[in-house]
């Protein structure tokens, strides 16, 4: 109620000041529910494409009215990185009280580097703190704008962080990268103190970036082995029969995280085997054990029939379910792979190390089982 109140204080404000320049503006308020139906993420693209086309500024801004608390993008950076994705921006440019990021808080050491320009930013979170909170008048603190910082630039959008208190420093970073003499390693002026991050050289096709940043994720499906290969290594659909277990409660048509478990996979498939025959099912046994995010992918089954259907050859559907409305749960083209390359790699099968899991596992075992013959 109190944001009913303030959004049109808030618009007046806009109003007068964007007045003294004679430049129109308008006012869109958008939910993460909005924009998880693609008809309606598709009219707020056109939305801002007409506006812009016009002349006119669109002021955006989350509907609090409506939001609700799960769904909601909770914080203007990532409101206003969804936003620059939308209208294909060259530039998000997320004001804070600093001029640039630090590798630590420079009121408290004094040892602190600036950071001016980032390419890769999961490597950057390694190396900087950003456990600081936003500004008295923000919603997000530096954490929140790294994670804005990664949805542009994974849509070609070079984002900038930089000091809000001096607006100035928007036109004059802009014009100062825009100058092709300029020597983008050399250390920058004062006068353009900032952080960059780099726009991906291949950006995200859209309706893959709405898949993954668009849409509110409603639920968790965790997946074996053989399906993180099919997924992320030759690009295949994800089926039933390489479901493990199901999480949250989704419809058809929802956005779902796809990840994969390798402990609990680890240790439900060596329970019942001896220290010799774990040994050999060691070559293949992923090497790390916390859960791994495979990717973000939209379902054509509810949650309640995934469960019913998980680990079913699709022929089983019919009798199941009663009908079969497709013979995947997620179509590959529905389905956006977030798996580092070196993570795969690291944890999964590769092509160049089968032949030597499939040689050990030919080599003779001490103990004789009658499980072996079934690894």
């Amino acid at each position: 109620a109190i944001a009913a109140v303030g959004q049109g204080r808030l618009m007046a404000l806009y109003d007068d000041l964007f007045g003294q320049l004679g430049q129109p503006v308008a006012q869109v308020l958008l939910t993460r529910n909005d924009l998880s139906h693609r008809t309606q993420y598709l009219n707020a693209c056109n939305t801002f494409e007409a506006l812009l086309e016009m002349g006119v500024v669109p002021i955006v801004n989350e509907n609090d009215t409506v939001s609700l608390g799960e769904i909601r993008f909770g914080d203007n950076d990532t409101l206003s990185a969804i936003t620059a994705g939308m209208v294909h921006a060259d530039y998000l440019f997320l004001l804070t009280d600093v001029d640039c990021l630090y590798t630590d808080n420079p009121r408290t050491n004094p040892n602190a580097k600036q950071v001016t320009n980032v390419t890769d930013i999961k490597a950057l979170r390694d190396a900087v703190d950003v456990s600081t909170a936003g500004s008295a008048v923000g919603t997000g603190g530096m954490a929140t704008k790294l994670i804005a910082a990664e949805l542009a630039t994974a849509a070609g959008v070079t984002t900038v962080i930089t000091r809000g208190s001096t607006p100035q420093k928007v036109i004059d970073i802009v014009e100062y990268f825009s100058n092709p003499d300029t020597q983008t390693d050399s250390p920058l002026p004062a006068s353009v103190l900032c952080t960059r991050f780099i726009a991906k050289t291949r950006p995200m096709i859209d309706r893959k970036w709405w898949i993954l940043h668009g849409m509110y994720c409603a639920g968790t499906i965790y997946v074996d082995a053989g399906a993180v290969v099919a997924l992320a290594k030759f690009k295949k659909s994800l089926f039933a029969a390489g479901i493990k277990r199901v999480e949250g409660s989704f419809s058809s048509n929802q956005s779902v995280r796809v990840v994969y478990e390798p402990e609990r996979e680890a240790h439900a498939d060596t329970a019942h085997l001896n220290s010799a025959e774990e040994r050999v099912l060691n070559a293949v046994t992923p090497m790390r054990s916390e859960v791994i995010e495979i990717g973000h992918g939209l379902v054509n089954y509810t949650s309640a029939e995934v469960k019913r259907i998980r680990g079913c050859h699709s022929s089983e559907f019919e009798a199941i379910l009663g009908y079969c409305d497709s013979d995947n749960v997620i179509h590959r083209g529905n389905m956006v792979v977030t798996i580092p390359d070196a993570i795969l790699d690291e944890v999964f099968v590769t092509m160049s190390s089968k032949s030597k899991i499939r040689a050990e596992q030919r080599a003779p075992v001490p103990v004789c089982s009658p499980n072996l013959s079934a690894i």
